[in-house]
């Protein structure tokens, strides 16, 4: 059978060359067409019977590298791109493809190509080759500015003298800088995380609670103080500063970013401090004591009173030197048995003589810890009294010393350098009854002294946390995110439908303003959010709650509509103003309309209402769904953070708790009320601002 006659039986073949948009010809092994379809016929004017290579490239010869040549020899699929001369004269780019095409026995009865014209393409790729030119060199700037960006955050990183952890959303530590690996006292980050996750950073678990519930409901913590461990659990005191790393998609929380400074030392400097300020006040108290009588007998014996009221001791006695300041008398005293007190040296004592009259010679305090081991030449005295430790303190005046206090203890007790300096401080007070002026100067130069170290604790308590990295964005702008797409994809499908004509500018003019808005709040949320380390501000003024709830239904009304939800507003006329942040209640309202959406998956209705509550001075706002309702026994956690009754990956829960710290920072409340099968509705109070009340009540 002939190769042209073969070609005629296959009819099916012949309908669909005629069907394709491609320019089609059979060709026989003497580079004859046999066929051609009529996009062929039409352009290059040829009939069967003609060779290929006048039709196609008005040529004499066949062409070099002669793909139907190849096709027969191979039985193999060719192809190339070439140039053809069209009938408009005209040059095109053609995409040639030759098959081969064979019979019942498997021989080749002829070779079919195809050509398509792809000089448009060609066009196109060209252009785009030189856009993507100068696009990859403002990537290549861009990528450049974004690492040099990087370095300097990985330095700030790297060389941060707290330490600084990235998590994911479970607590599993996926970074530490090198000042947290010495922290914790690791050897490197990898031994670090394989022990520990954040949670197990806590020693103690009501701590973690804390700690947790106050970054689920404000979405942050600076500088909140526990106890962590670090390796060998070895504790220490840390201040942490905490916020959600990423959010994105209803709430869906990706990790955390936390500070952490270990601040034990600072806590003991500061329970230092304290301890100063407590001995401080003794001393206030002793100078007011000295300063209420002009007798010294009564100003000692007031003295003596108060020094034992309020320092850990059991006895003392006081010593002035006489006007010649060669001996000690004794002048008060305290704790002591009459019997010892009457002893002659007890009474009074030569300058030099013994521990007492060292300490007015050399005018330095004496300590003796344990009697028992002491030198002292009187020393069987004391313990004969029973004493087991006594500091001599020298009184001072601004002359020099004015005498000597003993202060003894019954039971073992050890003066540390601190209480003995605060005892000398005790003794000046004492020794102002001699000079006054030297108290006044004495007080006002601890004044001062007290005054630089706490200056100093505030300026160090306000240092800001270093390298806090600005990355996080949180769930909220994933509302507004999806209103400017909906628009987006609404314009979209208007240009594809052709509806994109000038009835529809009024439509799209207010698609396009609502994006405008949407955006610019997108900026203003990831502006506030961070600027969060600078505790921020919420912008609070008087709002027309009508006009928030018409903005939040917009929103989300094409998504509702997709839903097949239908909503209806029940609005009270002339709505007070309420005194709120615009941009917070509307988030409120998204939230609380996003779960409403959710809830129902095969529709149902949305109901928005807003009244006024003159009695309790609130105004209203109750959302309510028909969807699948909340278990009661789920009723009371559903505020809490990561609670959720969404499938896993679904949420963290996180939606209701933002929502119900903002609530709560405008001094609101919200309730919830709820039926399984049967819906869920959310009550919302808000007060009135002090315009709206007075308008609400005439």
């Amino acid at each position: 059978m002939t190769t042209e006659k073969n070609f005629q039986k296959q009819k099916d073949y012949q309908a669909l060359i005629q069907s394709v948009t491609d320019y089609v010809v059979a060709i026989n092994r003497n580079y004859r067409i046999i066929m051609a379809n009529e996009l062929f016929k039409n352009q290059f004017g040829v009939h069967p019977g003609g060779f290929c290579f006048r039709g196609w490239k008005n040529r004499e010869t066949k062409c070099e590298n002669c793909l139907v040549e190849k096709s027969f020899r191979d039985g193999q699929n060719h192809s190339n791109e070439d140039t053809v001369i069209m009938k408009d004269g005209r040059v095109a780019h053609m995409l040639i493809k030759s098959t081969p095409v064979k019979d019942e026995n498997g021989d080749i009865s002829y070779v079919l190509e195809t050509a398509t014209d792809i000089t448009e393409k060609k066009r196109l790729e060209n252009e785009l080759n030189k856009l993507t030119g100068d696009l990859e060199h403002i990537v290549g700037d861009r990528l450049q500015n974004l690492q040099k960006s990087e370095e300097r955050y990985r330095t700030m990183f790297e060389r941060s003298r707290d330490a600084i952890l990235l998590t994911d959303a479970a607590g599993n530590i996926l970074e530490i800088n090198q000042a947290g690996v010495e922290i914790f006292g690791y050897r490197n980050k990898e031994e670090l995380r394989a022990e520990k996750t954040a949670r197990d950073l806590f020693q103690d678990r009501e701590a973690l609670r804390r700690f947790r519930r106050e970054i689920f409901r404000e979405g942050f913590v600076t500088e909140f103080e526990a106890k962590l461990t670090g390796k060998g659990n070895r504790a220490f005191d840390a201040a942490i500063t905490c916020n959600v790393m990423i959010l994105e998609e209803m709430g869906k929380v990706t990790g955390y970013v936390m500070i952490i400074r270990d601040v034990t030392q600072r806590n003991q400097y500061q329970k230092k401090v304290e301890q100063q300020n407590t001995q401080l006040a003794i001393l206030n108290a002793i100078s007011t004591t000295v300063s209420s009588s002009l007798d010294l007998h009564e100003l000692l014996k007031s003295v003596l009173e108060k020094i034992l009221e309020i320092l850990e001791s059991d006895s003392v006695r006081i010593y002035l030197l006489e006007k010649a300041k060669k001996k000690l008398v004794l002048v008060a005293h305290k704790g002591l048995s009459e019997t010892f007190i009457q002893e002659h040296h007890i009474q009074a004592r030569n300058v030099g003589d013994g521990m007492l009259g060292q300490t007015v010679k050399n005018a330095e305090p004496k300590v003796v810890n344990n009697l028992q081991r002491s030198k002292d030449r009187y020393v069987d005295l004391l313990l004969k009294e029973g004493l087991k430790s006594t500091a001599y303190i020298p009184l001072l005046s601004r002359e020099g010393p004015v005498g000597i206090m003993a202060v003894s203890s019954l039971s073992p007790f050890r003066y540390s350098p601190d209480y003995v300096a605060f005892l000398s401080g005790v003794g000046n007070q004492i020794g102002i009854a001699v000079h006054n002026a030297h108290l006044y100067e004495n007080l006002k130069k601890a004044y001062k002294d007290l005054k630089d170290t706490q200056d100093q604790l505030i300026r160090t308590e306000k240092l800001a946390s270093l390298g806090k990295l600005a990355a996080t964005i949180a769930h909220e702008i994933n509302n507004p995110l999806a209103a400017v797409l909906n628009y987006i994809r609404l314009m979209i499908k208007l240009t594809a439908r052709g509806r994109f004509n000038a009835a529809k500018l009024d439509d799209i003019t207010r698609y396009l303003s609502t994006m405008e808005s949407e955006t610019a709040r997108c900026g203003e949320i990831v502006k506030n959010l961070l600027a969060f380390s600078r505790q921020s501000r919420m912008t609070m003024a008087n709002h027309n709650i009508r006009e928030i709830i018409d903005k939040t239904v917009a929103l989300i009304s094409h998504d509702l509509g997709l839903k097949e939800i239908s909503v209806v507003k029940n609005l009270q006329e002339n709505l007070p103003p309420v005194f709120c942040d615009f941009r917070q209640i509307q988030q409120v309202l998204l939230n609380l309309l996003s779960n409403a959406s959710e809830a129902m998956t095969n529709g149902g209705t949305l109901t928005i209402s807003a009244k006024g509550q003159e009695d309790e001075e609130f105004l209203e706002i109750c959302v309510s769904d028909t969807g699948c309702g909340i278990p009661e026994d789920l009723l009371d956690n559903i505020f809490e953070p990561f609670f959720t009754t969404k499938e896993e990956g679904k949420g963290v829960g996180l939606g209701l708790s933002v929502v119900y710290g903002i609530i709560a920072r405008h001094n609101g409340s919200i309730e919830v009320k709820s039926e399984p099968g049967k819906g869920t509705s959310f009550r919302v109070l808000l007060p009135f601002s002090q315009e709206g009340l007075e308008n609400l009540n005439t």
